[in-house]
């Protein structure tokens, strides 16, 4: 007996399982998401700010319980110190989830989420990522804002041009604070512009500032490959429909590449039944 074609076998997948499931695996994602925003900045466990959090979220935002794991890192490489707790940090992360924070806990993240879901009545920028050359800007951004631009003067070069710094500390601390309204000068118009840039670009296209400049997201990037959680695409099932890539939220092709650097594990893509989660150091 001759089995089904591919193409059939993968509608009769669809149509019996995903359609279902969908729904609720995106609505417990926004849960996460929005708890991790409420976590994170919810002041009154401030004790723990000497600690890196495991996403971006400014240290200098008035109601920031943890330190900002990218501002960490530059404190402490312009001291002309390794930083061994945070490398270690950034490893056993990594191992384990490789992007998943990005995902599923990232404030900032969450933030793009929201505001690409913004209603226009032109059409939505799609940009390739694996085609692009923007794909590999936040590396040297990475090489030469943080480690090399830290090194050098002293100070957390990118951290002064974070617009998730602009908007979780900067526009709160002027706007309450009149000694620091009084010393706002030029490096905060540029802040608000760059924060402006941010709003817009993140309206028309999916998660920019995580596809082109996170330098967290370029720490987990390599991990993705090794981590323990995989994902695992069924290849003879697949019909490359494309699905997942309109549900993924970083614009990629998850049948192309289940583990890409790109991926931040958000598991939207899993709504099809090809793809699956994986445990452990293989993806078979």
């Amino acid at each position: 007996m001759t089995s089904k074609p591919i193409a059939d076998r993968h509608r009769s997948a669809v149509s019996s399982g995903p359609a279902v499931n969908s729904r609720p695996a995106v609505n417990k994602r926004t849960q996460v998401q929005l708890a991790s925003l409420v976590f994170a900045n919810s002041y009154v466990l401030s004790l723990l700010k000497f600690c890196p959090a495991p996403v971006l979220n400014c240290h200098a935002c008035p109601l920031a319980v943890m330190a900002c794991p990218i501002g960490s890192l530059q404190h402490f490489v312009g001291q002309r110190r390794f930083p061994f707790a945070l490398v270690g940090f950034f490893t056993i992360t990594g191992a384990l989830i490789g992007r998943m924070t990005c995902g599923w806990a990232c404030p900032f993240g969450f933030l793009q989420d929201i505001l690409f879901k913004i209603k226009l009545r032109r059409k939505k920028l799609q940009v390739r990522i694996r085609h692009s050359a923007w794909k590999v800007a936040r590396y040297p951004i990475f090489i030469g804002l943080v480690i090399i631009g830290a090194f050098a003067t002293g100070e957390p070069l990118f951290c002064k041009l974070c617009p998730a710094g602009g908007l979780e500390a900067g526009l709160p601390l002027v706007a309450i604070d009149p000694s620091i309204r009084a010393m706002a000068g030029t490096l905060f118009i540029v802040k608000m512009a760059i924060v402006l840039v941010f709003i817009v670009t993140a309206i028309l296209i999916k998660r920019p500032f995580c596809r082109f400049i996170c330098p967290l997201g370029t720490i987990y990037s390599p991990f993705n490959k090794v981590s323990y959680v995989k994902l695992k695409v069924d290849n003879e099932l697949c019909n490359e429909c494309g699905a997942c890539r309109a549900a993924c939220p970083m614009d990629i092709d998850p049948y192309l590449d289940a583990n890409s650097k790109d991926c931040i594990r958000c598991l939207e893509c899993t709504s099809c039944p090809v793809i699956k989660v994986k445990y452990g150091t293989s993806a078979e």
